[in-house]
């Protein structure tokens, strides 16, 4: 009896070491599936009545623009940014211009559909 679980328990163990090294070899290529695959993160609904569109995202950032109430704005990227002890989320977006907005100047959703019919409200 022991004889059998030393000798399952060494195929076993020989079957993992087999696979980790068969799996080290072979190159790991993510699904095509959102949201790894998506160029966008998302879309935001401006919230407020109007925001700056800032070049970097922190508040001392160049205005390069504003953005109105219930616009549409693909997101590119969204990003934490520390400031002592102060964190604030900050969200890339494209416009007429590229530039970050606050978070929470605006509302997110996952597709452009459901950003319109938010925006629509």
């Amino acid at each position: 009896m022991n004889s059998t679980f030393f000798r399952r328990s060494f195929q076993g163990a020989l079957f993992l070491a087999l696979l980790s090294c068969s799996a080290a070899e072979r190159e790991i290529i993510p699904p095509e599936t959102p949201p790894l695959s998506r160029a966008e993160v998302g879309y935001a609904v401006v919230s407020v009545s109007y925001t700056k569109l800032l070049d970097e995202p922190d508040q001392r950032g160049v205005t390069l623009g504003y953005v109105r109430e219930k616009t549409i704005l693909k997101i590119l990227e969204r990003r934490l940014i520390r400031d002592g002890e102060r964190a604030e989320f900050w969200v890339l977006v494209e416009s007429d211009y590229r530039g970050w907005l606050p978070e929470t100047a605006v509302k997110i959703y996952d597709t452009e559909e459901r950003a319109g019919t938010a925006a629509a409200d």
